[in-house]
């Protein structure tokens, strides 16, 4: 008799690992079951998994946005797009389901991929791509994140893109950017983390500096969000005229200690860029597995750290120290 299936529930801050939520039998019509093979721990997950997180979190929650596996009926290889709009509503209609009023995500509104099964709606799942790794479907999500953001939220021409942050959305960020052709500057704050990254990221088009960048045509905002350093950081290296775009998923009460006077009258365009979408013919979540199908050494860094689901705690733990050798980005998987 094999094993009841399990997945992380997280009540008042406190993950349990407890029974799934689904089964793969008796599914309602239009929902199928995918066997967890990887799960991504999003950064934005991470705050909301301590009990000090000051937001809302839905009671229970069963966290995983980023999940890749096989679709229990084919046994295909798939990866989850997490966007579930209502299909009625304007923005939906014009492909912007990430603005829709009754927007449902799975990981957050609906049972995530912390699981060794997890039930999606058949039009959330997307065949996975000949990738050199599997696990690099779990950087659907946050390519798509970045896809969105250079493709809709960055001026043309291209010129000098800063990006700030060294997480997976940064890394990700600044690999889309150098595909469309921008001169890329990322910064990070860690030595260890520089080091890190000029040995598996930087390249032709793509400069790794320590602290501050260059003067830039348009500065990404992909940092962590729990102050306004990084927001303030990019106001300061955009050019008079130049466009900051956030990505960043800031904390509730975090608020912005740049003068607005000065920002303004530099003429410079402050513009968020939330999610991805499906607009003008372009399907944001399958651009970027094509760009995951070439891979390199910055998809292997960021899915190099895996464990298995059981060990959440040991995950998290390893994620949040402060040593040269934490992980930028870890997953589950449940079949180690």
């Amino acid at each position: 008799m094999s094993a009841p299936a399990r997945a992380w529930r997280i009540l008042g801050g406190t993950p349990e690992l407890a029974d799934a939520p689904v089964r793969s039998a008796s599914l309602p019509h239009g929902d199928i079951a995918v066997q967890v093979a990887y799960a991504g721990v999003c950064g934005s997950d991470l705050p909301k998994l301590s009990p000090a997180w000051p937001g809302p979190v839905p009671v229970p929650w069963f966290p995983g946005h980023e999940i890749v596996g096989t679709d229990t009926r084919s046994g295909d290889w798939v990866v989850v797009d997490p966007l579930i709009g209502c299909t009625r509503c304007g923005d939906c209609r014009s492909g912007r389901p990430q603005l829709c009023r009754d927007l449902r995500r799975i990981g957050w509104d609906l049972p995530g991929g912390f699981a060794d099964v997890v039930r999606v709606p058949e039009s959330s799942v997307v065949k996975l791509p000949a990738l050199r790794d599997p696990a690099h479907g779990v950087l659907a999500d946050p390519m798509a994140v970045a896809v969105h953001g250079v493709r809709c939220g960055l001026p043309a021409p291209h010129g000098r893109l800063g990006v700030i942050g060294s997480g997976a959305l940064g890394i990700c960020t600044a690999a889309c950017a150098v595909a469309a052709g921008w001169d890329v500057h990322l910064a990070v704050r860690s030595t260890a983390r520089l080091e890190q990254l000029n040995a598996a990221v930087a390249g032709p088009g793509l400069t790794i500096h320590h602290g501050a960048l260059p003067p830039c045509d348009a500065v990404v905002d992909a940092a962590t969000g729990q102050d306004d350093t990084a927001l303030r950081q990019a106001a300061a290296a955009v050019r008079d005229g130049g466009t900051v775009l956030v990505q960043n998923a800031y904390a509730p009460g975090i608020t912005l200690s740049v003068p607005l006077r000065d920002l303004f009258r530099r003429s410079v365009t402050l513009r968020g860029s939330f999610s991805y979408c499906r607009a003008g013919g372009r399907d944001d979540f399958r651009d970027a597995l094509t760009l995951l199908e070439a891979g390199g050494a910055w998809a292997d860094l960021l899915t190099r750290h895996r464990y298995p689901l059981g060990e959440l705690a040991r995950a998290l733990e390893a994620i949040q120290h402060p040593g040269p050798e934490r992980p930028i980005k870890v997953l589950l998987t449940p079949h180690p």
